[in-house]
């Protein structure tokens, strides 16, 4: 998996856009608005920049290998050059938890995309 932002225009709308990348197909996930990430696991809370969480949660995956190593192929954590910061929050029993902080709570979408297979949050600027 690899995670990545950058700013998306389609149609004039300017979007900020967190991208994740799989190997193996898209796994299922719940993504929105939260008054806090919290990392499961510990309960404590994930520092994000900006005024807002937005929590992405992703079932039947994981992030890391056999031995417990990361299988992230891009750092856990960033501010893309979109403004948007994110960070890893969790990898625990096929659950892997990304908390992204925004400057507002706003519309947002998800989109899946393959070759090669990939989520894109978009969130509205």
């Amino acid at each position: 998996m690899s995670l990545r932002s950058a700013p998306n225009v389609e149609n004039g709308v300017r979007f900020q856009r967190l991208v994740l990348e799989f190997t193996g197909g898209v796994p299922g996930y719940r993504a929105g608005f939260v008054p806090q990430v919290i990392r499961p696991g510990s309960g404590a809370p994930l520092p994000l920049a900006g005024q807002a969480d937005f929590e992405l949660v992703l079932t039947s995956t994981a992030a890391h290998d056999d031995q417990g190593a990361s299988t992230l192929r891009t750092a856990p954590d960033g501010t893309g050059q979109s403004g948007l910061s994110y960070a890893l929050a969790g990898d625990f029993e096929g659950t892997v938890h990304i908390g992204v902080g925004l400057g507002h709570v706003g519309g947002f979408r998800v989109v899946e995309l393959t070759a090669p297979d990939r989520l894109a949050v978009d969130f509205l600027s």
